[in-house]
């Protein structure tokens, strides 16, 4: 089995590019990462961007609706809470692997189990 660890967001950013910003490294002229926010407040470690999943919608929604098109969405999904909304949504999947969920400005809604 493998997990997945979901945060979201309501009205914190305006487009996806803001949420992208706040989640993705930046590098220096010499190539080497500088961890985003995001990556600092977890403790995200054995970083594989392609395995982070952003979601920005134009205004808030049930989570399950934000997430429908998720990466095994069907298997995880039912778990989370049907009354959380939200308009932005991170999805860790591994490789990645996260020491501080709970550390992160982003509402932590949990770990969820999947079959890849």
């Amino acid at each position: 089995m493998a997990i997945v660890h979901v945060f979201v967001s309501t009205g914190r950013f305006p487009s996806e590019k803001e949420l992208r910003t706040f989640v993705e490294p930046t590098y220096t002229a010499e190539g080497d990462a500088v961890p985003s926010r995001f990556i600092e407040e977890i403790g995200l470690h054995e970083y594989e961007p392609s395995t982070i999943e952003t979601t920005h919608a134009g205004k808030a929604m049930p989570v399950r609706q934000l997430l429908r098109d998720a990466s095994w969405a069907e298997q995880w999904l039912p778990d989370l809470d049907p009354g959380r909304w939200a308009d932005s949504a991170v999805c860790v999947f591994p490789p990645n692997v996260i020491a501080t969920p709970r550390d992160s400005s982003l509402e932590y809604c949990g770990a969820f189990t999947y079959r890849p």
